[in-house]
């Protein structure tokens, strides 16, 4: 548990102002100071802090943008896990067995993270851009992971995602009952894939598997998906052999001997 007293609340709004700026192309002083409720000059003595230090840039329209060093720094983070290079070759090789987007993921709380992908040279694709983060508990990637951790730690997970108001449905597919989404983690475990029936983004299906470190602990997810009219039940079939060989070909490079 946090204590409040230890938060910097000065450190806090500038989050959050580049959170906000993540989310559109640029905004003016008076748009943040509208957005986020702080007056101007708070606004204007955080976004100027910002700039000298290279995270923000001004253009010629006198607003706020985002810049590079942040897409840097989230660059080296990703670097310093290590699986993206090492799984490379791996998801290049399964897009071209199964002519489908291939995904890499990793887990940060109760969110799934896309940190590497291959994309379908099909016309009618996924679009999805490396850094996007979907909730966990309705993706086959998320599942996948949930299905190889510690129980309680997944509860503690699902309770939160219920608490933050995020359990709920997106598509007509989505499971939003507990009991079912724990059901479901007992049979990925026993089987070792998970699937996306549309759960998140309608129109997509696709098949995962977890990924696993030297110490045998869950340390990433892979998929394939794509467009249902695609993934029908008899291709779903066929990939599920394909992503659990190569799952478990990137474990056994990352030192995983189970």
């Amino acid at each position: 548990m946090i204590d409040p007293a230890t938060v910097v609340h000065s450190v806090e709004k500038a989050l959050v102002i580049l959170e906000t700026l993540s989310r559109v192309e640029e905004m003016g002083i008076s748009e943040l100071s509208r957005e986020l409720g702080l007056g101007k000059a708070t606004i204007y003595r955080i976004i100027t802090t910002l700039r000298i230090h290279g995270y923000v840039e001004q253009t010629d329209s006198e607003k706020y943008k985002l810049n590079f060093k942040l897409f840097e720094i989230g660059n080296r983070v990703v670097n310093q896990i290590g699986i993206r290079k090492t799984a490379r070759p791996f998801l290049e090789q399964l897009a071209v067995t199964t002519k489908e987007t291939v995904n890499l993921a990793v887990l940060d709380y109760y969110s799934v993270i896309y940190i590497d992908r291959v994309e379908s040279r099909e016309p009618l694709r996924m679009g999805l851009d490396v850094g996007t983060r979907f909730p966990a508990f309705c993706t086959a990637l998320g599942l996948a992971m949930f299905a190889y951790m510690n129980p309680m730690e997944v509860d503690t997970l699902l309770a939160q995602t219920v608490q933050d108001g995020l359990f709920i449905k997106h598509t007509k597919n989505t499971v939003i009952d507990l009991s079912t989404v724990k059901e479901q983690l007992v049979e990925i475990r026993e089987r070792g894939y998970s699937l996306d029936n549309e759960y998140y983004l309608s129109g997509i299906r696709g098949v995962a598997a977890p990924v696993f470190n030297h110490a045998g602990k869950i340390k990433a997810a892979i998929s394939v998906a794509g467009p249902a009219v695609r993934i029908t039940d008899e291709v779903v079939a066929e990939f599920i052999p394909r992503v659990k060989t190569v799952a478990r070909d990137i474990s056994l490079r990352l030192g995983y001997s189970g």
